[in-house]
C-alpha cells in the first residue's frame, strides 16, 4: 500500500482491543489492517458519498476481515451511537473539515475516548478548536511518506480550555520538542517557509508589510533557537 507508513502509525494510536470507527475510510485499508493485525476485532466504517462507500464495499468483499467490519453510509459521526466505539479515526481531510465533523455534535464526539485526527491541511485550525474545547492533545506523531510530512494528532475529550502559541498551533507542542530527526526535518521545512515568505515581503513593500515582517522574523528566531538547542 502506498500509504502503509501513515496507516500503520494511525493503527498504532488506537486503543487496542476496543471497537474503532473510521470516518471516511474510502478503500477500507485501515479497517482491514486493524482486523488482519488483530489490533481490534470490530471496526465501523462511515462513508458519506456513493463512490467512497462502493470502494469500501468492494474492498471488504475481497477481504477475510469483512465479517468484523460494519460499513455504514452517512454523514460524519452521525453513523455512530453515543460511546459506541472507544477510538474514532478521521484522517485524510483538511483540518477545517475535521472540525466541521466534530462540531456537528460536540457532545457525541466527546463520548468517544480517543480521537485520532490526521489533517492534510490546516492543522492549526484543528488544534485551535481542540484547545478552545479543552480537549487534551495526548500525542502527536509525524510520518514522512511520498515526499511529504503528515501530522497525526490523538486527542482525548475534556473540558479545560487552554491556549497555544501560533507555532504550537501550526507545528504541535510535541513536534516542537525537536527530539528526533523527523521532527527536526519538519521544523526545518517550516523554517524555510518563513524565510521564503520574509524574503518576498522584503522585496515587495517592506513599509506596508512591517508587521508581517516582524512576526515572521520572530517565528524564524524561535525556530532557529529550537533547532540550535536540539543540537546541544
Amino acid at each position: 500500500m502506498h500509504t502503509f507508513k501513515r496507516l500503520a502509525m494511525i493503527a498504532d494510536m488506537v486503543i487496542k482491543g476496543e471497537p474503532v470507527a473510521d470516518i471516511g475510510a474510502d478503500h477500507a485499508w485501515l479497517p482491514i489492517y486493524l482486523i488482519e493485525n488483530k489490533i481490534t476485532d470490530r471496526v465501523i466504517i462511515g462513508e458519506l458519498g456513493d463512490g467512497p462507500y462502493l470502494r469500501s464495499y468492494n474492498a471488504l468483499l475481497a477481504s477475510s476481515a469483512q465479517n468484523n467490519i460494519d460499513l455504514r453510509q452517512g454523514n460524519g459521526l452521525q453513523i455512530l451511537a453515543y460511546g459506541e466505539v472507544k477510538s474514532v479515526v478521521i484522517a485524510g481531510m483538511g483540518g477545517d473539515t475535521i472540525v466541521e465533523i466534530l462540531a456537528y455534535d460536540w457532545d457525541k464526539a466527546a463520548s468517544f475516548q480517543r480521537l485520532i485526527l490526521q489533517p492534510m491541511t490546516k492543522a492549526q485550525v484543528l488544534r485551535q478548536q481542540l484547545a478552545r474545547r479543552g480537549w487534551i492533545i495526548e500525542e502527536e506523531r509525524l510520518v514522512h511518506e511520498n515526499g511529504r510530512f503528515f501530522q497525526i494528532i490523538a486527542s482525548r475529550p475534556a473540558q479545560n480550555p487552554y491556549l497555544l502559541t501560533d507555532l504550537e498551533l501550526e507545528i504541535g507542542t510535541d513536534i516542537l520538542k525537536a527530539d528526533d530527526d523527523l521532527k527536526k526535518g519538519f521544523i526545518m521545512r517550516i523554517l524555510r517557509k518563513y524565510r521564503r515568505i520574509n524574503a518576498q515581503l522584503l522585496n515587495s513593500n517592506p513599509y506596508h508589510n512591517q508587521l508581517l515582517i516582524e512576526d515572521n522574523i520572530r517565528k524564524i528566531k524561535q525556530l532557529e533557537a529550537i533547532l540550535d538547542a536540539s543540537q546541544s
